[in-house]
């Protein structure tokens, strides 16, 4: 005997189909032109808070998940903001321990900002493998040097365009123009950048000079070690999307777009 499908029954299995296709998407969000230049000072009210990227969700954990308290412990709203010169970045975080990065640890087991973006609004999104453009920027959480890094470790020689991992086994900065600045709040703290594009080029690998209505591939992270305790073997990391691969594979990633 044939199975007949109620309405009903046609309307969940439609509505499971959107679901799985909605989930296929990449998630996206928008970085607003900043009219004039942001005063990095740890203060956004200057800033365009419209398209908040939310990491506090226990499914966004991608390290490290049984070490996670909740929100308090450690979760972000990320905020974008650009102009010709500088991409501009901010966090407002939550941490029970501010600023654990001390320089010992590899960079992606200290407290950071890991902000993973592509220069080539033409590439495929749905790349598998970094190419050229690609780029994975470590900002250190120390309250001190603020020392940054760039890992290209993950790119194939041939894609390098002759622009390798900087800072990766050193606390220095590598990011020229680098501007950091928070302030304190309750339970955490709000973090301000200015990252010139400039940093995200060489003589074979063009500036970047966005224009509204780009869209590009764009990840951002959160790490949080609570050194001095005993666990400095592990460190919670949240990821705006994707998975622990997202080091390796840029289809995880989100989809920014300027505006």
């Amino acid at each position: 005997m044939k199975k007949v499908l109620s309405i009903p029954g046609i309307l969940l299995l439609c509505l499971n189909a959107s679901c799985l296709g909605a989930s296929a998407e990449q998630a996206s969000t928008v970085a607003y032109r900043a009219e004039t230049p942001i005063t990095v000072d740890g203060d956004l009210s200057e800033w365009n808070l419209s398209s908040p990227i939310e990491i506090k969700d226990a499914s966004q954990i991608i390290r490290d998940e049984s070490f996670w308290l909740g929100e308090g412990d450690v979760s972000c709203t990320v905020y974008l903001m650009w102009d010709e010169e500088n991409l501009y970045f901010a966090a407002d975080a939550k941490e029970a321990s501010n600023f654990g990065a001390v320089g010992i640890l590899e960079h992606n087991m200290e407290d950071n900002f890991k902000i993973y973006i592509s220069t080539n609004p033409d590439a495929d999104p749905e790349r598998s493998v970094y190419e050229t453009n690609d780029f994975l920027i470590y900002l250190m959480m120390d309250n001190q040097n603020w020392y940054t890094a760039i890992d290209r470790s993950m790119i194939e020689r041939n894609q390098l365009g002759r622009f390798t991992s900087k800072g990766m086994e050193e606390n220095i900065h590598v990011l020229e123009g680098y501007q950091p600045a928070y302030t304190s709040t309750e339970g955490g703290f709000l973090f301000e950048a200015a990252i010139p594009w400039a940093n995200l080029s060489n003589d074979r690998i063009a500036q970047y000079v966005p224009s509204a209505g780009d869209t590009v591939n764009f990840n951002v992270c959160i790490t949080d070690n609570d050194y001095p305790y005993p666990n400095t073997e592990a460190s919670v990391q949240m990821s705006w999307c994707g998975t622990s691969k997202i080091d390796l594979d840029p289809s995880l990633w989100g989809r920014l777009s300027f505006q």
